[in-house]
Parts: C-alpha cells; structure tokens; sequence
C-alpha cells in the first residue's frame, strides 16, 4: 500500500505568512491548500464572537491602533476598530467561515479553538446560522463537516455534545494521559489533537482505536515536521503552508 500524506491544517490561517487570525490569512491558508484551516475564538463584552488568539490586544495589535484592554472588556464595536497587522480587522465567525472557500466554491473546514470557555454558546449559534442543525445537509457527512469546534478544556465539548450533537467535536491537549482519552472516548470526540514533541506512537494507536482523526501540532521546523510525518497522523498544523507542502513534496520511504 502507498502511504499518504496528511492534510495541513493552516494555523490561525497562514500564520507565518500573513497577520494571524485574519481574513487576510485564512484566504492565503486556503490559496496555499490548507484543509482545513483553525482559528482562535474569544467573547466580547457584549457575547460577540472575537476571531483572536490571546486574551489581549496588546501582542497584535498594530502600533497606530490601540493596544490595551482585554478582549472580553470590549465590545464588538470597539474592536472592530482594531488593526491587527497591515491593516487587518479582527474577523468575527462567519466571516472567518465565509473566507474558509476555495475558488471553486468548496468549503475549507474550520477547526474552531473555544478560548473563552464561554464562548462554546455563541460558536454553536454561529453554526446554526450559517448552516442549520442537525437535519441539514452540511452536517450529513461529519469528515466533510464545514466546521469542528475544538479545545483543550472538556466542556466545550461536553456543552456542544449536549447542544448539537450532530457537529463533529475535537480535544487537544500538550501531552496525552489514561483520563485525557477517557475523556475524548466519553465526548465521542471525531478529532484528537497532541502537540508534536510529546506526541508517541501509543497516541496514534489510541486515536486509532477511538476512530479519531489525529491532528499534530504545530510543525514549524523541518525536524518538527519530520517527526509528525514519521509518526503518522491524519492532519498536521503548519503556520507556513507553503514550506510545509515543499517539504513534504519530497518522495516518501518505500
């Protein structure tokens, strides 16, 4: 049998290519093959969904904009005035989804980072919007699904499990531990996610097990990438797709 290359999943879109976590980047992470794709959600003051990693403005935020207070402290209006690098917005949800499309018209699946343990309600309700519930025709096929929320904490999952059962759900974690696979087994998770270094072959064996598609996290060197490759896994988290697919280009052990 010919083994496969796995799928790269764009982090934060393109990360090293363009500003994180914008629409700028999303669509580079789609132009460069990224499928699929992850983004970063927080809450707003107001409970509007926030597409951003940290916390914080103060990291990327640019210089000419401004630069302090908490996420979760601003309103939605308020941060849509924030420039988060060449002149850049912070997206909301359906616009991240919205730019997740290649130009063909396909959907680029969206991993969903919950950030805010809150924020799991208005995820979900974003999901309903733009593409219906259960009896609706983009949750027909949960490998295909458009979007997979995901954390490294077990309620979001365990909410959306509760909420909308239909919608694919997907644990991440730093290292794996017996309770850590407990948990995703309980969940009924359809995705498990192990940062690279900590990764074993135990970990692709249990993922297996479970019927879970594994996802390692983030390859940014060659020997990073290397090792997620020597393991074997169903999807690898790049910032740089680009780099990542010349590299990978390169024939395969027989």
């Amino acid at each position: 049998m010919t083994p496969t290359r796995p799928a790269l999943v764009g982090h934060r879109g393109a990360a090293a290519l363009d500003p994180e976590n914008t629409l700028r980047s999303f669509r580079r992470g789609v132009a460069e093959g990224s499928a699929p794709l992850e983004c970063d959600v927080h809450l707003s003051a107001d409970g509007q969904d926030v597409i951003i990693h940290d916390a914080t403005l103060d990291r990327t935020a640019q210089a000419d904009s401004p630069r302090t207070g908490a996420v979760a402290e601003l309103t939605r209006a308020q941060l849509d005035r924030v420039l988060v690098g060449e002149g850049e917005h912070i997206p909301t949800l359906a616009e991240a989804l919205d730019a997740a499309v290649r130009e063909d018209g396909t959907r680029v699946p969206l991993l969903v980072e919950i950030k805010a343990p809150g924020a799991v309600e208005r995820v979900l309700e974003v999901l309903a919007e733009e593409f219906g519930d259960g009896e609706a025709e983009a949750w027909a096929d949960p490998s295909a699904a458009p979007a997979v929320p995901l954390s490294f904490h077990e309620e979001p999952p365990r909410r959306a499990l509760e909420v909308a059962p239909w919608i694919p759900r997907m644990r991440t974690t730093s290292a794996t531990s017996p309770e850590w696979w407990d948990s995703c087994r309980d969940l009924g998770v359809a995705h498990v996610g192990v940062r690279i270094a900590d990764a074993r072959q135990a970990d692709v064996e249990r993922a297996a097990e479970l019927g879970a598609a594994l996802n390692l996290w983030t390859a940014r060197t060659d020997e990073e990438l290397e090792r997620a490759l020597e393991l074997g896994c169903d999807t690898i988290t790049v910032d740089d797709p680009v780099w990542a697919a010349a590299l990978m280009a390169k024939p395969l052990p027989a």
